[in-house]
């Protein structure tokens, strides 16, 4: 089961899902039914893509990653494919019992990774797009189950996907040796790793601009527990990209994904405690 959960990257599952229902809970959702279903749903999508993901790279894996459940031989290709299709299609099934809206949104996200994994990777500043924009999706996908457009998710979902845009980026530059070396087009490959970090970090300060006004609309509506974390994130991510300008990219990579973390934690305990 261990060799499952890394084929899936079960512990990206978790987070997904958890950052559906905080939406979903913030945007005024009530339901426990919805609640369970766009959790699981949220987990399986994950779980098709990622599994989907290492049969599209398996060539790559076999040298970037020969630890991998699959060029290990701890799984079958076959077994990963059931495990792919058989995640994705349950996810849809499930998520047939939520609005439309959210069917469409289900739908398009894994369409969007499906393409991702196939072609998109391959396409230098699109490929980064995508996977800043499904990692976002979570909060459209919570104000469609809920049947509300929510102005501080619209806001939060723009200052994550700008701020992992950012990440995405500064990964290039970071993985800059190895993908020149494969003759791999990135972001980097393209302007330089100076520069791409650069623009990375860039981003990263807009999404925080973002982030420190959605702060100021959450207190004068006194929703301060969501407020809280996103002022914690704002203030990371600022410092951060500040580092990161002076060459800390690997600091910046690490340290962004935990202040995301902290705006997820906010956002779940002001959807589940204090709606």
């Amino acid at each position: 089961m261990r060799q499952y959960w890394r084929l899936i990257r079960g512990e990206h599952g978790v987070l997904t899902a958890i950052s559906s229902i905080a939406s979903y809970l913030v945007a005024g959702g009530n339901s426990a039914l919805s609640t369970i279903l766009i959790g699981a749903s949220a987990f399986l999508a994950e779980a098709g893509m990622f599994a989907h993901n290492d049969i599209a790279n398996l060539p790559e894996d076999k040298v970037n990653r020969p630890d991998a459940p699959l060029v290990a031989g701890a799984i079958s290709l076959r077994a990963a494919r059931i495990v792919a299709a058989s995640s994705y299609l349950l996810g849809l099934l499930l998520a047939t019992f939520l609005p439309p809206y959210a069917i469409a949104v289900y739908v398009s996200a894994a369409a969007l990774g499906a393409f991702y994994n196939e072609r998109g990777k391959k396409i230098p500043f699109l490929g980064n797009f995508i996977v800043s924009f499904l990692t976002s999706t979570v909060y459209l996908y919570g104000m469609a189950v809920a049947g509300r457009v929510d102005k501080y998710l619209l806001l939060l979902f723009a200052a994550s996907l700008l701020a992992n845009m950012g990440r995405e980026l500064v990964k290039t530059a970071i993985d800059y040796r190895g993908d020149l070396a494969a003759g791999l087009r990135t972001a980097a490959v393209i302007l330089g790793p100076e520069m791409a970090a650069r623009l990375g970090a860039a981003l990263a300060l807009v999404s925080s601009a973002i982030g420190i006004y959605l702060a100021y609309a959450l207190a004068m509506d006194g929703l301060y527990v969501f407020m809280s974390g996103v002022v914690i994130t704002s203030l990371s991510l600022l410092i951060l990209s500040v580092m990161c300008m002076r060459g800390e990219w690997q600091l910046f990579r690490k340290g962004s994904l935990a202040a995301f973390g902290v705006t997820l934690a906010a956002l779940l305990v002001q959807g589940l405690l204090f709606r």
